[in-house]
């Protein structure tokens, strides 16, 4: 990215998005970049709905259901996410309805979301690619440089909480990570009062990290600590153990 590029992004990130209609009534004061998280806000006064992507935790499966519904065809996850509108886009007349809107979002266990951001962005896009790697880094040592000042240096691995761009308290709905089936289809029941749109969820987004099934292989207690730490929040406030069964 060039250096106008840079300039402009920071530009429009630290004195226009803070200033529209939507972030004047709900401020956003996380330590992540409002940027990033204004392009995870998806709005459609169409289908009535405001779904608060957060990164691993099925965003790209969730945005393709709620594409093919608004479309009627099949596009790809990274074009179906900027199908709909983001939030520093509305004007003041649309945030006065945006509270009729039904507002969810999905999380994910933050030991198994870590997991996955450090499987897909780290081991697989950066251990196992040669023309960019270096010296390994290792799950623990990816933890260590997230406690010493990278952890909100990228959404898939800032807490989710942080991402939020409404109060918790104000969303309709919470999904699951770990019950998406039927945590989607009741979003898809209560958009339009649609079904499930039958789906090869394989095939959306990026492949599949099967985190859930290597926390044992790759959490120590030291691993634990950190993830402990770092998500506080995340595992008081969206119903998570801190624990590893």
């Amino acid at each position: 990215m060039s250096f106008q590029k840079t300039l402009n992004k920071i530009v429009f990130n630290k004195y226009t998005i803070p200033f529209t209609p939507f972030y004047k009534k709900y401020p956003f004061y996380s330590c992540t970049s409002i940027g990033s998280a204004n392009e995870r806000g998806c709005i459609d006064y169409e289908l009535g709905l405001f779904y608060n992507r957060v990164p691993k935790a099925s965003n790209s499966t969730i945005v393709s259901n709620l594409v093919r519904l608004k479309l009627a065809e099949e596009i790809s996850s990274k074009q179906a996410k900027n199908i709909f509108r983001k939030p520093s886009s509305l004007s003041i007349r649309e945030v006065e309805k945006f509270e009729a809107l039904f507002k969810f979002t999905f999380v994910r266990d933050p030991f198994s979301r870590t997991l996955s951001a450090y499987l897909d962005k780290i081991d697989r896009c950066l251990n196992k690619n040669t023309e960019y790697s270096g010296e390994f880094i290792s799950f623990k040592d990816f933890l260590n440089s997230l406690k010493n000042g990278k952890l909100y240096s990228n959404l898939h691995w800032a807490p989710q909480t942080s991402i939020l761009l409404i109060p918790l308290d104000d969303f309709d709905f919470i999904g699951k990570f770990e019950n998406l089936n039927e945590d989607l289809a009741f979003v898809m029941s209560k958009v339009k009062g649609q079904t499930l749109i039958e789906s090869d969820f394989s095939k959306e987004g990026p492949p599949s990290t099967k985190a859930s099934d290597k926390i044992k292989k790759y959490y120590d207690a030291e691993c634990v600590e950190l993830i402990q730490k770092m998500y506080s929040k995340d595992f008081e406030l969206l119903g998570y153990n801190n624990t590893i069964g």
